[in-house]
């Protein structure tokens, strides 16, 4: 441990240990004696919990297994499979997973026990791997085997076996066990899915005659009964208390004082690769990897690094994966997409950079990864400034406990999202042929008729039953259950003859060609509609495993879209910041409340973003802002390109579209309406500051200068609007004062004539200061991802019921709303007064990271006023 922090000390706040946990055992007869004869060669004994299980499930009941990481919890699933098929060899297991890299994980240790089992069986159960990565030849081969136990992924049980479900007859009518692993993950937009993916199943196995049994294993969970209910529509079994033994663990909490964050990470990564130590460095966003990875490039451990992100193609990430196992790298940086299937015995550090987005939650699963062998594990925050990380770092005790306990708290699953529900109710029918109308709920039968009249399914009365039938058209098309978008998104690189290929192929021929790309590692990245609005738009940067794309044009078919990109200099500083408008619909209010004097709404919205252009930061701009003229030569980025050198100390380049990016989309929201007496901030504020200030002349003159508008400046100046207004006023003030320096006293009257500047805008920067902050602290009571979470804020809102009101919408950020807004709603009062003792502890004067700023802003962080959002707080709360 000592070694580890070396010589970065001082930028450790506190380390908690986790103290070693004893197991307890217990005793399990299996049906066949082999299978206890197989424990004995595997040489472990079993967990109480795992005999808890195993018993509910001999019983015949569905069952769910919510205990901690490493706990076993897969043991209860295979012993269970080795002893039912010595005794019935035709039965057959579906194995669910999430992720590949998961599959892969549990595949290989499956066929270690299998090898064992028909050592001493001399029978061997036949086990197969059914992803999208498998080829036609293989999945052909499948068929035709049909093994006793398949692995798959939610995403090939909805595009595979539902799909083609003829060509799975001998799984489905035989399956006898259903896993699904890694429960806690079905939430928000993939849970919503995965609900009518279960649903559509569930249907089909009970036309099929077949009343099979479910085991759920899961991190663990706060609800797991009602979880799994609400996934399932069954009742489930709980075994919900770990008997495993645990390691010693540390916990360091770290928060960079004499060091830059960036410098921290490197001294602290180098530190534990130079030990032989294999780490673990999670980011919350694949652009944080790719930064830090370049910062690295001149670290004596850079060879020892990589990046890792879900969005790779496959034979990049299984390079990674094997060269990661067998010592070839030491570090991986990378986002969530390895918090789950990482079961890596010698992998003993995890470094999380910063307090994730979802709060707890991602951090239970990242540091159950570390020590999974009975060795020590350390695991390591780095506390960044953002106002999540700030909140923990004045609860030290309660980050601790909240790790120590490991309860995740799920999130609600909307399975009356209409968007997700139609469109697999048209899978459903498709799938089934006939259905009878009345064994739909209310909700359902509405969408079938909206189906109908689209012209995809018909509803009819069969004149020999009686009885009122469905059946399908039109065959849907399949879109991805990961998303709320039916669309697809490919990075290629930008060759001339991938294009031509394209445009010669067919809609149905295009699925091949993808795979052709990714094989032949033309494609750099597979990303959703959310990744392409935020990062892929003409002329912006993208990094991917540490090299420099610029985006080019994009061609569609269909839901499939092929973005085109020319790698640039990898060693390049850039960065790229969207600006962005929002407009907002209210189209249905489902409930409403009151606060104080707060009015508190939850309803139905229409979001309209509106992406005018992007600003480029970094110290590279100026080779950049030529690559961007290029593109504007060859009639490929229709845009304004100015470059601002040295402009009070920035570089940067502004482009401004001539022909703005539109995105709509509907979802749920919950929204504050403000009383009038709020208004009155704005004077409040001028007055206050005016009154601190002497020099009321100079004052006064500044404020009256209508070249100093934010408002008409923001269009030229973008996010440096607020510095260019500040380094006049500060020049003035100079000028006044007869200084050259940056005094303390230059600072303090620049700031109070600054707040005179920031009234003009009456309340709109305080009311959008709380919007950001209330978005940043979701995640303390509600686990929920405030990546998920959009916002916006009207001074005097627009349309009626609300017009000129002062009103702050916080809305759901996925196509459709699955569940938070519900949530939000739940937690309305409490965000405000939360919000209120976060502004007010954190000790900046004019508004941080930690507090009101926002990497997500389209403003750029403008229009933010802290002092006006306390005011208006503690107007309404106190």
């Amino acid at each position: 441990m000592e070694d580890v922090f070396k010589g970065i000390g001082k930028e450790i706040v506190k380390i908690y240990k986790i103290p070693e946990r004893k197991g307890r055992f217990s005793n399990f007869n299996f049906k066949n004696k082999e299978v206890n004869g197989l424990i004995n060669a595997l040489g472990f004994k079993l967990y109480t919990h795992q005999v808890k299980a195993l018993k509910y499930l001999y019983k015949g009941n569905d069952v769910v297994v919510t205990t901690s990481t490493a706990s076993g919890k897969s043991e209860i699933f295979r012993l269970t499979i080795f002893d039912n098929f010595l005794s019935n060899p035709n039965d057959r297991y579906l194995l669910i997973y999430p992720t590949r890299a998961l599959i892969n994980n549990q595949y290989e240790k499956f066929s270690i026990e299998n090898e064992l089992f028909y050592k001493i069986t001399k029978k061997r159960v036949k086990a197969e791997i059914l992803t999208g990565d498998v080829n036609i030849k293989k999945r052909r081969e499948i068929l035709k085997d049909k093994p006793n136990v398949l692995f798959t992924t939610p995403d090939m049980l909805h595009y595979q076996i539902l799909r083609n479900h003829n060509s799975y007859l001998w799984i489905l009518k035989n399956l006898k066990l259903l896993v699904v692993d890694e429960l806690h993950v079905y939430r928000g937009v993939f849970g919503t899915n995965m609900v009518y993916v279960f649903k559509r199943l569930l249907k089909l196995l009970e036309k099929l005659n077949n009343n099979l049994q479910i085991l759920c294993l899961s991190a663990t969970l706060k609800n797991p009964k009602e979880f799994a209910k609400l996934l399932f529509n069954r009742d489930f079994k709980v075994v919900d208390k770990s008997y495993n033994p645990s390691p010693r663990k540390y916990l360091a909490i770290l928060e960079p004082r004499n060091l830059d964050n960036k410098q921290l990470l490197k001294r602290l990564i180098e530190s534990l690769i130079n030990k032989n130590i294999k780490t673990l460095v999670f980011f919350d966003t694949r652009k944080e990897t790719e930064k830090l990875m370049r910062f690295l490039i001149t670290s004596n451990v850079f060879n020892k690094l990589s990046t890792y992100k879900g969005t790779l193609p496959k034979y990049v990430r299984e390079e990674v994966e094997e060269k990661f196992k067998n010592g070839e790298l030491l570090g991986l940086l990378t986002t969530n997409a390895l918090e789950l299937g990482i079961d890596i015995g010698d992998l003993d550090a995890v470094i999380n950079y910063g307090i994730p987005p979802d709060g707890i939650f991602s951090l239970i699963q990242r540091f159950g990864r570390a020590g999974r062998i009975g060795r020590e594990a350390l695991n390591i925050i780095i506390l960044r400034k953002d106002g999540l990380d700030y909140y923990y770092r004045e609860h030290l005790n309660e980050l601790y406990e909240k790790i120590r306990k490991g309860i995740i708290e799920y999130m609600p699953v909307n399975t009356k999202n209409k968007f997700v529900a139609k469109k697999h109710l048209h899978y459903l029918i498709s799938e089934l042929g006939i259905v009878n109308f009345n064994e739909f709920n209310d909700f359902e039968k509405e969408l079938i008729k909206e189906l109908e009249k689209e012209g995809k399914v018909k509803i009819y009365k069969n004149l020999i039953t009686d009885g009122v039938e469905v059946k399908a058209l039109k065959k849907p098309m399949y879109s991805s259950i990961r998303t709320a978008s039916d669309e697809s998104y490919y990075l290629v690189l930008d060759k001339p003859w991938i294009k031509i290929r394209l445009l010669e192929k067919n809609e149905s021929e295009i699925l091949g060609f993808i795979n052709w790309l990714k094989v032949k590692g033309y494609v750099v990245e597979e990303v959703d509609k959310d990744e392409y609005f935020r990062s892929l738009i003409t002329g912006m940067p993208y990094f991917s495993r540490g090299r420099l794309y610029m985006v080019k044009d994009m061609l569609n078919f269909g839901k499939f879209n092929f973005i085109f990109a020319d790698e640039l200099n990898i060693s390049w500083d850039v960065e790229a910041l969207q600006k962005k408008e929002e407009e907002i619909d209210i189209l249905d209010i489902y409930d409403k409340k009151s606060y104080k004097d707060v009015e508190i709404y939850h309803g139905r919205l229409r979001v309209r973003k509106i992406y005018s252009g992007f600003i480029v930061k970094g110290n590279d701009v100026d080779r950049y802002y030529e690559e961007l003229l290029s593109l504007k030569d060859k009639g490929i980025l229709d845009a304004e390109i100015e470059l601002f050198k040295d402009f009070f100390g920035l570089n940067f380049i502004s482009v401004r579209f001539k022909k703005e990016v539109i995105r709509d989309f509907e979802t749920d929201g919950m929204w504050y309406v403000f009383p009038e007496s709020v208004r009155d901030v704005a004077d409040e504020e001028f007055f206050e500051f005016l009154n601190a200030i002497d020099e009321d002349d100079l004052a006064i003159s500044i404020y009256r200068n209508k070249k100093l508008s934010r408002k008409e400046l923001f269009p030229i100046y973008l996010g440096a609007t607020t510095h260019y207004i500040k380094n006049i006023i500060k020049n003035k003030v100079k000028e006044h004062l007869n200084v050259k320096k940056d005094t303390k006293d230059v600072e303090e009257l620049t700031y109070k004539i600054k707040k005179l500047i920031d009234s003009k805008d009456r309340i709109a920067g305080g009311l959008h200061a709380i919007e950001h902050n209330v978005i940043k602290i979701t995640p303390i009571f509600t686990y929920i991802d405030s990546r998920e979470v959009g916002g916006y804020s009207y001074e005097r809102f627009n349309k009626n019921p609300f017009r000129d009101r002062a009103v702050i919408f916080i809305y759901d950020g996925n196509e459709g709303g699955f569940g938070l807004a519900e949530i939000l709603y739940g937690y309305a009062e409490k965000l405000l007064n939360k919000s209120l003792e976060h502004l007010k502890n954190c000790k900046c004067i004019d508004g941080c990271p930690l507090c009101i700023y926002s990497t997500k802003c389209g403003t750029f962080n403008e229009f933010l006023d802290k002092w006006q959002a306390i005011k208006i707080l503690e107007k309404l709360v106190k």
